[in-house]
């Protein structure tokens, strides 16, 4: 009897244990659920508010009547609107970029007034797309605080801000290519199951559309090409046996997109082939004497904060052993050299640096292990210091962004500003909306509502140089009937190697405004 009491007592004793237990390991769970639902709640809150920013600095000031660029801006959109007038792109209007630029931005354009606004509008909404995708590369390299950084860097980056609000091929290119990065790297991550195969097709098909928005984003396939072939070789190994359908069905998506993006200009391949290729490489030959100061222009853009924080990050990242910063590193030394060899090179085409440096940055952060050991010291230490100089880099690129905001105000009011907004209303008093304008000031022309001949939009230097655009073209272009007017502002379609159109205006046509400097408006 006294066995089975203390036996009885023991069991009573454990069941008790069991039961404290149980219930303590409940509340721990309880603890740990509510706390990463807070954790969430705040990730949500913080992502929520870094997007509206994101859209609000892409909106601010966004319809001033200026040519950000200073010339291309009223190229693109007298592109758009021979376009909206059913002109086709490489036929009757001349085009030196890749299709899908214009084709990003046009159904926006179209469907939004067609005004400066509406064309900018386009550009800022696809260059949203960046966001999103600085999101999904942060989140894969560096988890949510990753995908936090990423995020801000890319939204403060002065660079990109700027051209996320001119109407340039850089943007969407740039988005393009930086969400293609972020959806393989995910696909790096997870590349088995539907998961894979989304991420693999979003990957493909940004990638392609990047390429065809601007052919400088054909750096983005090394590091998209080195993730395949690692997840090959993981294959091999026998660690994923699992992902060959996504990764089929990748390379598919981007040979099929980039053939629907061929195929409607196959009456016009040539004509395509020789805007879009030998344009610039006629160019590059001619202009190479300029190639020297690119290296200058590289060296101001290497030496900022952000270029700071991507060495560091690369650093810690291969302090950790963390061999996923080749691809970002490899991406980063091919745009380096292409834009290099890029001649002429313009400060517009340095934003393609933007996307590998904020990868850099980022992969900078690292997990904390809680050993005391020396590596896992450093390791917390490089992460600290990463996430310190990202921090520093946002703040001091918002500054900057502040002052470009100024600066786009302050040229706003200056006066030679209000001098064009002048000369459009004096275009708009001697013509009439369906008549057409020559002019090497294209912004201008847009502004007065007024359009020019299609195979006009361009009149760059760089078309005159290398012999694209003559003089005869430029006299045969004024005497189709629909053309009642002659502008010339920037000095373009002054240049010597097309001296006689000038000549050949003053005999036929009449002048009616004089701007100085050789800015004249002269109508028939």
């Amino acid at each position: 009897m006294c066995i089975s009491f203390k036996l009885v007592k023991e069991i009573i004793h454990m069941a008790a244990n069991t039961i404290v237990h149980n219930n303590t390991k409940r509340e721990n769970e309880t603890t740990v659920r509510r706390f990463l639902g807070w954790q969430t709640a705040l990730f949500c809150l913080v992502l929520l508010a870094l997007l509206l920013l994101g859209i609000l600095m892409r909106l601010h000031d966004l319809g001033l009547p200026f040519d950000r660029d200073s010339y291309d801006e009223g190229v693109y959109w007298q592109s758009l609107r021979a376009m909206s007038a059913g002109h086709a792109l490489y036929q009757s209007i001349f085009y030196s970029q890749p299709p899908f630029f214009m084709f990003s931005i046009f159904p926006t354009y179209l469907f939004s007034g067609q005004s400066l606004w509406a064309a900018r509008l386009g550009i800022a909404l696809v260059s949203m797309l960046g966001l999103l995708g600085a999101f999904l590369l942060g989140k894969a390299l560096s988890g949510r605080v990753g995908a936090i950084a990423a995020l801000l860097l890319i939204i403060v980056d002065p660079l990109y801000l700027a051209q996320s609000q001119t109407i340039q091929a850089e943007a969407p290119s740039t988005a393009l290519s930086l969400l293609a990065i972020g959806a393989a790297y995910l696909w790096w991550e997870h590349p088995e199951g539907v998961a894979g195969i989304c991420y693999a097709i979003v990957a493909a098909l940004t990638l392609s559309l990047s390429i065809f928005c601007k052919l400088l984003a054909v750096s983005t396939l090394v590091p998209i090409g080195l993730l395949m072939l690692a997840h090959i070789w993981r294959m091999r190994s026998g660690k994923h046996i699992m992902g060959l359908d996504a990764l089929l069905l990748g390379i598919s998506v981007f040979l099929a997109c980039s053939a629907l993006l061929i195929v409607p200009f196959m009456n016009s391949l040539p004509q395509a082939w020789q805007g879009v290729v030998t344009f610039h490489t006629t160019a590059g030959s001619i202009l190479k004497s300029s190639q020297p100061s690119n290296a200058k222009q590289l060296e101001h853009l290497l030496i900022t904060l952000t270029s700071c924080a991507a060495l560091f990050g690369t650093l810690a990242a291969l302090l950790r052993r963390d061999w996923r910063v080749v691809p970002l590193l490899a991406w980063f030394l091919v745009t380096v050299y292409l834009l290099w060899q890029q001649t002429p090179l313009f400060p517009h085409h340095l934003v393609a640096l933007t996307p590998p440096l904020v990868g850099l940055a980022v992969i900078g952060i690292g997990p904390l292990p809680l050993s005391k050991q020396r590596p896992a010291v450093l390791i917390n230490i490089a992460t600290g210091i990463s996430l310190l100089l990202i921090l520093v880099t946002a703040v001091l690129n918002g500054q900057a962004d502040q002052h470009y905001y100024y600066a786009m105000r302050q040229q706003n009011a200056a006066g030679a500003t209000q001098q064009q907004l002048q000369v459009a209303k004096d275009l708009q008093s001697v013509t009439r909306p369906d008549q057409l304008v020559v002019t090497d000031a294209q912004f201008l022309a847009a502004l007065a509502n007024r359009s020019t001949p299609a195979p006009l939009v361009d009149t760059s230097l760089v078309r005159i140089q290398t012999g694209y655009l003559t003089a005869q073209q430029l006299i045969q272009q004024v005497q189709q009937p629909e053309v009642h007017a002659v502008l010339f502002y920037t000095g373009r379609i002054n240049a010597s190697n097309v001296s006689a159109f000038r000549q050949w205006v003053t005999h036929h046509l009449h002048r009616v405004h004089s701007y100085g400097n050789g800015k004249e408006l002269w109508i028939k």
